[in-house]
C-alpha cells in the first residue's frame, strides 16, 4: 500500500516537472492551500452531520456499557444462585 502510495507521488511530482517545472509545482501547491483553507473556514454539512451521528452512537454506546455489563452480572448471580440451591 504504501509502495503505491508513493509511486503515485512520484509520477505526479514527475509529471509537474515535465509540464510545466517549478511553476507548475507551484501552481498546484497554491491551488491545494487554497482549497485546504476554504474548507477548514467552511466545513461541509454533510461530514459535519456524520461526525455528529458517529459521535453520538459511540457516546450513546458508551454510556449504556456500564450499566449492560452490569446488569449481566446481576443475571449471572442469579443463575448461579439458583443452580447452588
Amino acid at each position: 500500500m504504501l509502495k503505491i502510495f508513493g509511486g503515485m507521488i512520484l509520477g505526479s511530482i514527475m509529471t509537474m516537472m515535465l509540464l510545466g517545472g517549478t511553476s507548475a509545482a507551484d501552481q498546484v501547491i497554491a491551488n491545494v492551500q487554497i482549497l485546504y483553507l476554504d474548507q477548514i473556514t467552511r466545513p461541509d454539512t454533510t461530514t459535519t452531520l456524520l461526525l455528529l451521528a458517529v459521535l453520538s452512537i459511540v457516546l450513546g454506546f458508551l454510556t449504556a456499557w456500564p450499566s449492560q455489563t452490569a446488569n449481566d452480572t446481576k443475571k449471572v448471580i442469579e443463575k448461579l444462585r439458583r443452580y447452588c440451591s
